[in-house]
């Protein structure tokens, strides 16, 4: 009995031993660094860099913009560890859901050019949408995940998007809601991209896809590098992106006891579970291990999920936001639709019974404490990009190694840099008034 508890004392320990080794087996690199910023930030960029010495950041860029101008910009680490290729200043990263948050600022700018109506039925500007009982649901429902559309009878394949988009726009009219409209919400991981798309399309008077949309609208027009899907062409500028070892969740679960990224995991991988459904339903399923570093992956755009750009240009994008909608290149968006982004049109918990989120019109106001501190959008495994427009702030993280899946928008590395900007922020406004 003794060697038997002997043996499996030695078995855990090789175990542990094992999992902590490839959790810290990244920590002896040698970490580029690199970007610019106001000197009364550099505690922010301070932090940030000790996060790459330390091993807590792989690669990744951070960039905060305050009255439009930018303070900090800055980047580190590895686009792809394995070959040690740096992250330079025009990296480009995969968003995953912060890309909902861009194409919900898209929606608000027709919104604000009378294109679009949150109060009106989606079925007004695409009628055929309004079968087996999608009728009543209207574009601000849709945006705020009350649709019951998160679930699909079926899937197709990912290349009709760009190939057959007809048939793409027939297999949702066909969908039938998983609960009654505007009783519930449930977080639309997969197709709410696939419905809003296509609204969007609908909407427009010259019938764009989202990406062109967003190019000609936005893009073009603030100097705003943001791709709905990657073209070509570019692939040679994005990270790899990289999930999290299944050996540092082990690690990070056992030495903090949160279990809440394992429960989340298991909630994902129960097939019978809305979480797991809802993963499983629009385009057929897609390897996340491996499709977003492929080519033929990440060039269609899907709003709910394929984005690419870096933080500087989200930052960029959330700080004219930010700044009542306007920065010296134009005005994006009045501040009555600002206004009405900021308001929150869910709250309490979820479908589910797993989640709280005070979803608005496509973005998600981020509340702490009863206070709004922005509005924007987080994306799987730490991006995150928002406006406060209380303090006139655009602020973005981009990252390629996926971080522990967990709720709520800002991981621990990320509050801590957005809480010493405001520390920062607080002393340099007194400077600009000495």
């Amino acid at each position: 009995m003794g060697v038997l508890k002997l043996s499996l004392f030695v078995l855990v320990l090789s175990g542990l031993l094992y999992i902590y080794k490839e959790y810290k087996r990244t920590e002896n690199l040698q970490i580029p660094f690199d970007g610019r910023f106001h000197p009364d930030f550099k505690e922010v960029v301070n932090n940030f860099r000790e996060n790459f010495e330390s091993g807590i950041e792989i690669g990744a860029s951070l960039s905060i913009f305050h009255e439009g101008k930018s303070l900090v910009d800055v980047w580190g680490g590895y686009a792809d560890v394995t070959t040690k290729r740096p992250w330079t200043e025009d990296r480009l990263s995969i968003l995953f859901s912060a890309t909902k948050g861009v194409t919900a600022l898209l929606i608000a700018v027709f919104v604000d050019k009378g294109w679009l109506d949150y109060k009106k039925p989606v079925a007004y500007y695409w009628p055929e949408f309004g079968e087996n009982g999608k009728h009543e649901i209207t574009v601000e429902m849709l945006l705020s995940h009350q649709g019951g559309l998160s679930i699909t009878n079926g899937t197709f394949p990912i290349q009709w998007i760009e190939e057959q988009p007809e048939k793409v726009y027939r297999f949702l009219e066909q969908q039938t809601p998983y609960w009654k409209p505007g009783t519930a919400y449930y977080y639309h991981s997969i197709t709410y991209g696939l419905f809003v798309d296509s609204l969007l399309a609908k909407a427009d008077p010259k019938h764009r896809r989202v990406d062109q949309i967003f190019k000609e609208e936005i893009g073009d027009k603030f100097g705003i590098e943001f791709y709905n899907g990657l073209p070509y062409h570019l692939y040679y500028r994005t990270a790899r992106y990289e999930p999290t070892p299944f050996t540092s969740v082990l690690w990070k679960t056992l030495t903090s006891l949160d279990f809440e990224p394992l429960l989340t995991r298991y909630k994902l991988m129960d097939p019978e579970s809305i979480m797991g459904k809802s993963f499983i339903s629009g385009t057929d399923a897609i390897p996340v291990d491996t499709a977003f570093n492929i080519p033929e992956y990440t060039k269609i755009p899907q709003s709910s999920l394929n984005g690419y750009s870096n933080a500087r240009n989200l930052a960029k994008l959330y700080g004219i936001i930010a700044n009542g909608g306007k920065n010296d290149e134009g005005t994006l968006l009045s501040e009555k639709i600002i206004q009405v982004l900021e308001e929150p049109l869910t709250s309490g918990v979820s479908l589910d019974g797993m989640t709280i989120s005070n979803f608005g019109r496509g973005v998600i106001a981020l509340i702490e404490d009863n206070q709004l501190i922005g509005i924007g959008h987080p994306g799987y495994g730490g991006q995150i990009a928002y406006a406060d427009t209380r303090r006139k702030t655009g602020f973005a993280y981009v990252t390629s190694r996926i971080k522990e899946v967990r709720r709520g928008a800002f991981y621990e590395e990320v509050k801590q840099y957005r809480d010493i900007y405001y520390k920062c922020l607080k002393k340099h406004l007194q400077n600009k008034k000495a």
